[in-house]
Formats: C-alpha cells, sequence, structure tokens
C-alpha cells in the first residue's frame, strides 16, 4: 500500500516581503509624481471658476441698477463729500446711485421695491439713493430715502448723495451684495451714459489663490 507524503505549503520570506514592499513604494512614488502636476492645477483652476461665480453674478446685478438710473447721479464718496464719477477708472470704496425703486431706509438693494415714474412723461421719479460700501472683501448696499421724490430733467445732487451716503455707512450689518471682491474702479462718460465698472473678484482653494478682473460698461438711462 503505497502512501502519500503530506503536501507543505511555504509561506512568503522576510525577503520577499521587503522587496514587494519597496516594489509597491517605488509605483506609489512613481504614480504621485505624473498626478502632482494635475492635482497642482485643480485648485487654482477652481479658484479661478470661483471667482467667476462671484464676479459675474454681481456685474449682472450692479447692470441692473445702474442701467435704471443715470450715470450723471452716480456719485463717489471722499469724506465728507459725494462727487461725480470721474472719467478715468478711479478706486472707490463707497458709491451711491441714485434709483426711482420705492423702499425705506436702510432696506436691502436688491431686489428692491417698485420702480416708479413721473405721470405724463415716464421718465424716473427718483425716490433715493442705494448706497454701496465695500466692507471686508463684500460689496454691501442699502437702500437710502430721499427727503423728497425728484423727476427728470432733474436728478438727485451730490449733497442729497453724501447724505444717503452718510446714513447708510452708519446701518449695522448692511446687506451683502456680492461677496469675494477685492477692489473697484468707476469712471464714466456723460456724453454716452455709460458708466464703466472694472470688480477685481479673489478666491482661495486649497491654499492656491485666484483673483482676476472683469469689466462691464453700463448705459444708463438719458
Amino acid at each position: 500500500m503505497r502512501r502519500h507524503g503530506a503536501r507543505v505549503q511555504r509561506g512568503f520570506t522576510l525577503a520577499e516581503m521587503l522587496v514587494a514592499i519597496v516594489v509597491l513604494i517605488l509605483f506609489m512614488g512613481v504614480a504621485f509624481a505624473a498626478l502632482l502636476p494635475v492635482i497642482s492645477f485643480l485648485s487654482p483652476a477652481q479658484a479661478k471658476i470661483n471667482t467667476q461665480q462671484n464676479a459675474v453674478p454681481l456685474l449682472y446685478k450692479l447692470q441692473r441698477e445702474v442701467r435704471q438710473s443715470d450715470t450723471r447721479a452716480i456719485y463717489y464718496y471722499v469724506s465728507p463729500s459725494a462727487n461725480p464719477l470721474p472719467a478715468s477708472l478711479t478706486d472707490v470704496t463707497t458709491f451711491a446711485v441714485a434709483t426711482a425703486k420705492t423702499g425705506a431706509s436702510g432696506d436691502s438693494c436688491f431686489p428692491g421695491g417698485d420702480y416708479t415714474t413721473a405721470p405724463g412723461s415716464g421718465q424716473p421719479l427718483w425716490q433715493g439713493f442705494e448706497v454701496f460700501m465695500l466692507q471686508n472683501a463684500a460689496l454691501k448696499c442699502v437702500y437710502e430715502k430721499l427727503a423728497k421724490p425728484e423727476t427728470d430733467p432733474n436728478w438727485p445732487s451730490s449733497a442729497e448723495a453724501a447724505t444717503a451716503i452718510t446714513a447708510g455707512l452708519a446701518v449695522t450689518n448692511p446687506a451683502v451684495f456680492g461677496n469675494a471682491v477685492l477692489d473697484i474702479k468707476l469712471k464714466q462718460d456723460t456724453t454716452a451714459l455709460v458708466t464703466d465698472f472694472q470688480v477685481k473678484a479673489v478666491s482661495t482653494v486649497n491654499g492656491r489663490s485666484n483673483a482676476t478682473t472683469y469689466t462691464a460698461d453700463i448705459l444708463t438711462r438719458d
């Protein structure tokens, strides 16, 4: 009677395991080196996308407000006075846009109340100012009523704008109009009735920042 010997199962030796670990580490190192440029690209690319998501809606909202106004009734603030917009792009932190929308002082600018026109003429019946303030990388805005509505061909004066801006700056926790805004520049062309905006938006993703400048030329009412 033949007797079969029992099979002996052999495990991995320590040397074999060490070789396998070294090979795995080398493979992972090569894979990481290949993926590193892609990973490095993703964060700034996402930051760029985020700046667009912040700046583009902000410019659309500004267009909505400014197109209903008059470039001659938009003033920027240099304490203690409000001044007509300059003819060349100028850094501003606070500016006021005359509006025919209704509302209560201290209200949020967007979406705002009803737009009003003077009976018979269809021209704006100016009700107040939207006061924009760049604070802590956010553009904030509050509505401030005029003491008395005004009708074209007149529009609210720089003195009235200064009064509105002073009141707007005193508002606690003004409503945010747009986020992640580093800088705003404005200028006017009174002949063409165009207001130019240059907005710099910023975003940071995984420590990688992107700051991009966006422009809009907005035609106002005549």
